[in-house]
């Protein structure tokens, strides 16, 4: 009696299941829809007025007498987190206190933001003509991700590509892009 009861049980629970209406689920269901105000704007701009933005708050109003420094992580990659399409790198911010005269760098964007003078420098290491040849070779050959010596990609010079170029590069190439923070740090 027992056995017949769950039989029962079961076909009945496969028959509500399978008859039953699909409902498509939403991840973001009670979360607001997603802005597009900024759907024509170029990536740079939205990047630089977002670090803006998520950085006044941080300043404070009146002076301060030290310099600060922040640090913004991005990474870009394409769906299916494929190494060859995929790239971390990193923005470093020096904010001056007012009155404060930048020295002499080179290499360095400056600027003014809310009275105050900046340097900005972007680490985004890639092969040197990454802009003209997309196609990285990051690992081929079998045991090449366990053991560099049995890799047959070539080794390819590199340079430093600041953020309006590498931000250029995932868009060329479609990637989808992340930023976190900006952070402050010590120097």
């Amino acid at each position: 009696m027992k056995q017949r009861v769950k039989l029962l049980t079961t076909w009945v629970a496969t028959c509500v299941l399978l008859s039953s209406p699909c409902i498509p689920a939403q991840g973001g269901l009670l979360k607001p829809d997603v802005d597009f105000s900024n759907y024509n704007v170029p990536l740079y701009e939205q990047i630089v007025n977002r670090i803006k933005a998520k950085g006044a708050p941080r300043l404070r109003k009146g002076k301060y007498s030290r310099d600060r420094y922040f640090i913004v992580p991005f990474a870009y990659q394409r769906r299916w987190n494929n190494p060859q399409f995929s790239h971390s790198f990193l923005s470093v911010i020096h904010l001056l206190p007012e009155g404060k005269k930048l020295g002499v760098r080179s290499g360095f964007k400056r600027g003014r933001y809310q009275g105050r003078g900046f340097e900005a420098f972007t680490i985004s290491w890639v092969p040197h003509d990454f802009d003209r040849n997309t196609h990285l070779c990051v690992f081929d050959g079998f045991g090449s991700r366990l053991f560099a010596t049995w890799n047959k990609c070539p080794i390819s010079v590199g340079r430093s590509f600041t953020l309006a170029e590498t931000l250029k590069l995932a868009v060329n190439t479609k990637n989808n892009v992340g930023m976190w923070g900006p952070y402050e740090i010590r120097k």
